[in-house]
């Protein structure tokens, strides 16, 4: 059985204490592969692996743009990756490097699709973590914007 931390999913995933039973479940559908620094968690163009819990570490977010890797996020322990290409069945729209050592769960598309048709407050609970984590990157994304809008303007942010 995986060496898995469940109060840090508790608190980093799910916002909840969770049962001996979910806990079990878990355990048992949970992958921890650890990355070290430079090397590729997720690669553009990939099909998806299912879901992945940073649970220590930094990674780099970035794609392919003119033949050069374009850097678009850095994201730290608590992210959640592969989940637009997992729900979209879709390939990945983004490789994901570590830039140093990191620890991730995984949870392959076959255990998320078992976890969503058979155990549906745990699967009720990623959910919400994944809308969690879509708010903040388009929060993010806002404020670039924002400051993108601002330079081009020449400093100026019109209404």
């Amino acid at each position: 059985m995986a060496n898995v931390d469940m109060r840090w999913l508790e608190e980093n995933t799910f916002a909840r204490t969770l049962s001996d039973n979910e806990q079990r479940i878990l355990l048992e559908m949970i992958d921890v592969r650890s990355y070290q620094q430079s090397n590729t968690l997720i690669a553009e163009g990939d099909a998806t692996q299912g879901l992945f819990l940073l649970r220590s570490g930094t990674v780099s977010l970035q794609y392919e743009k003119h033949g050069q890797a374009v850097r678009i996020a850095k994201l730290d322990a608590g992210a959640q990756l592969g989940d637009m290409a997992f729900f979209n069945h879709d390939l990945a729209s983004a490789t994901v490097k570590a830039l140093e050592t990191c620890e991730v769960y995984v949870l392959s598309e076959k255990n998320m699709q078992d976890l969503m048709q058979h155990h549906k407050d745990l699967s009720h609970d990623l959910m919400l973590n994944t809308i969690r984590n879509l708010g903040a990157a388009l929060k993010n994304m806002n404020g670039f914007n924002a400051f993108a809008q601002q330079h081009i303007q020449g400093g100026l942010v019109r209404p």
